[in-house]
C-alpha cells in the first residue's frame, strides 16, 4: 500500500525559544511522507527567520508568512495550502513522539476511522505529567458525545493538536477567525463530518503548559465570566437540537450551566451576575424553542427552576472552603 501524504500544519508566533525542539521532533518522525507547513503569523521575534532557515534544511518544509491574524487564521492558511490525505496540527511550542503520526495513521487505516485522537502529556519547567485519560476505543458520533459529556472526558477530546484528521473533514470547513476557544467552536462541525472516531491509549503529544505569553496562560488570569465562550457552548447546544440529538442537547446544556454557576461562585461580582442571567435566559430560549422543552432530566430541571438558589449554594460552598 502506498504511503499517503500527511500535512503537518504548525502555526508559529513568537516561539523562537521552543521552535527548534518542536521541528526536530517533526522532521525525525519515523513516518516520512510529510508535508510540513510552517505558518509564521507575523512574529516579532526571530521565529520568522527560523521558519525560513528550517525550510532550507528539509525540502518537506513549506514556509509561509502572513501579518498577525491569530491562531485560527494561521491554521486556515495551512489548510488552504495543504495537499495531504491526512491533516495534523501541532502547536509550535509543543513537541511530539517520533511515532506520533505513524501510530495514529496505522490506527486510522486499521479502524477505517476519519479521526484519531491520542493522549498527551503536560510539560512544565520541572516535570512531565500525564493528562487525564480519555477512554480508548472506536466511537460513532453519538458515542463520542456520550464520552465527551461523561465523567471521563478529558481535554484530549477538545483540542486540535492531538489528532489525525482525514482531509475530507476540512474540505468545506475552516476555523472561525478572531475568537478564543476556536477548538471548542469547530468541534461539533468536525465530529459531524466523520463516520467513526478512534481514541488510542498512547500519550504521543507533549503540551507545554503555562508558557509566558501563551493564549491559555493569559486566559487563566481572567477573573470575569467570558460570555463569548458560553456563546460557543450555546451554539453547540442549538446544533444538537437542530440535528435531533435530544440526549446530547440536554447533556450539553446541563454541562454549560454547571460550569457557568461554578465560575460565578468563584467571583460573584455584579458584572458576573449580569453575564450569568444573560446566558441563563438564552439557555431557556434554546430549551423552550426546541423539542427538548419537556426535558426529563431532574438535575437540569432543578437548574432551570431554581437558578438563584443553585448559584448561592455554590457561592456558599466556595466561601466555606476558604
Amino acid at each position: 500500500m502506498m504511503s499517503p501524504l500527511v500535512s503537518v500544519i504548525i502555526p508559529v508566533y513568537n516561539v523562537e525559544e521552543y521552535l527548534d525542539k518542536c521541528l526536530n521532533t517533526v522532521i525525525h518522525q519515523n513516518y516520512k511522507n510529510l508535508e510540513i507547513i510552517l505558518v509564521d503569523d507575523g512574529s516579532t521575534d526571530n521565529s520568522g527567520d527560523k521558519v525560513d532557515e528550517w525550510a532550507k534544511r528539509d525540502n518537506r518544509i513549506v514556509p509561509l508568512h502572513q501579518n498577525n491574524q491569530g491562531l485560527s487564521a494561521a491554521r486556515n492558511m495551512g489548510l488552504d495550502n495543504s495537499h495531504g490525505s491526512w491533516i495534523v496540527f501541532i502547536d509550535s511550542d509543543d513537541y511530539v513522539s517520533e511515532n506520533y503520526i505513524s501510530t495514529m495513521l496505522q490506527t486510522a487505516q486499521k479502524d477505517n476511522s476519519d479521526l484519531v485522537i491520542c493522549q498527551y502529556n503536560e510539560v512544565s519547567n520541572v516535570e512531565i505529567v500525564s493528562s487525564p485519560l480519555s477512554k480508548p476505543g472506536r466511537y460513532t458520533q453519538k458515542e463520542f458525545w456520550q464520552l465527551f459529556y461523561g465523567p471521563n472526558s478529558g481535554s484530549a477530546l477538545v483540542v486540535a493538536w492531538d489528532k489525525l484528521y482525514s482531509s475530507r473533514i476540512f474540505k468545506d470547513l475552516r476555523y472561525k477567525v478572531g475568537i478564543l476557544n476556536e477548538d471548542q467552536q469547530i468541534l461539533y462541525s468536525v465530529v459531524k463530518r466523520v463516520k467513526s472516531i478512534s481514541i488510542i491509549a498512547e500519550a504521543l503529544y507533549f503540551y507545554r503548559v503555562e508558557r509566558n505569553g501563551s493564549i491559555m496562560a493569559n486566559l487563566k488570569k481572567i477573573d470575569h465570566i467570558r460570555e463569548e465562550f458560553y456563546d460557543i457552548l450555546l451554539e453547540r447546544s442549538q446544533m444538537f437540537v437542530n440535528d435531533g440529538f435530544r440526549q446530547q442537547a440536554v447533556q450539553s446544556v446541563q454541562s454549560l450551566l454547571a460550569q457557568l454557576t461554578s465560575e460565578l461562585a468563584i467571583n460573584p461580582s455584579k458584572e458576573n451576575w449580569q453575564v450569568f442571567w444573560r446566558v441563563f435566559n438564552r439557555v431557556k430560549s434554546v430549551l423552550v424553542g426546541s423539542s427538548i422543552a419537556d426535558f426529563d432530566n431532574k438535575k437540569l430541571r432543578v437548574y432551570i427552576t431554581f437558578p438563584r438558589l443553585i448559584c448561592w449554594l455554590k457561592i456558599l460552598r466556595v466561601y466555606i472552603k476558604l
